[in-house]
C-alpha cells in the first residue's frame, strides 16, 4: 500500500462507527437494531405527539414495491433493498458512500401503540409511519 492510500478508508470508517455508537446510545430505550458496518441500514429519526409515535425513515433510491413494514412480536419490521448505479465508466472511483442491498430494521414497539392502526406512507423517498397510541395512553384522554 503507497504511503498516502491508507487514510481515505479511516474517515469513512470512524464516522460510521461513531455514528454507529451514537445511534446505539439513542435508540437503545427503544430496541432499534441495526445491521453492520458493510451493510446498508436506512437513518431513520422517531418522535411523538399527543396521539401517536411517528417513524421516518430516509429511503433514497429505494422503490415503494421493494419496501416492506411489518409488525413482529412487539417490533415493528422494516426491510427491503436498493440498488446503487453509479455512472463512472472510465477512470476510478476514489469514495463510496453509498451502499447497495438489502436493509432491516427493527424497532421495539411501546405497549401502548395500538397494533391495529398503523398508517405507512412513503413520499420522495421518505418512508412516514404512523403508530397511533392507544386511547388509553394519549394525554388528555
Amino acid at each position: 500500500m503507497a504511503k498516502d492510500e491508507w487514510w481515505l478508508p479511516f474517515p469513512t470508517h470512524l464516522s460510521q462507527e461513531v455514528d454507529r455508537l451514537f445511534d446505539e446510545l439513542i435508540h437503545r430505550p427503544w430496541g432499534s437494531v441495526r445491521t453492520t458496518a458493510d451493510e446498508w441500514s436506512p437513518q431513520i429519526d422517531l418522535y411523538e405527539t399527543e396521539t401517536a409515535f411517528i417513524l421516518e425513515a430516509d429511503l433514497p433510491g429505494v422503490q415503494e414495491h421493494q419496501v416492506s413494514v411489518t409488525v413482529d412480536n412487539g417490533e415493528l419490521v422494516l426491510q427491503g433493498k436498493r440498488a446503487v448505479t453509479r455512472s463512472v465508466s472510465q477512470g476510478s472511483l476514489h469514495y463510496s458512500e453509498r451502499r447497495s442491498g438489502g436493509f432491516l430494521r427493527r424497532v421495539r414497539l411501546p405497549a401502548s401503540v395500538d397494533h391495529n392502526n398503523i398508517g405507512v406512507e412513503f413520499i420522495s423517498g421518505v418512508l412516514r409511519i404512523t403508530l397511533s397510541k392507544l386511547r388509553t395512553e394519549r394525554r388528555g384522554a
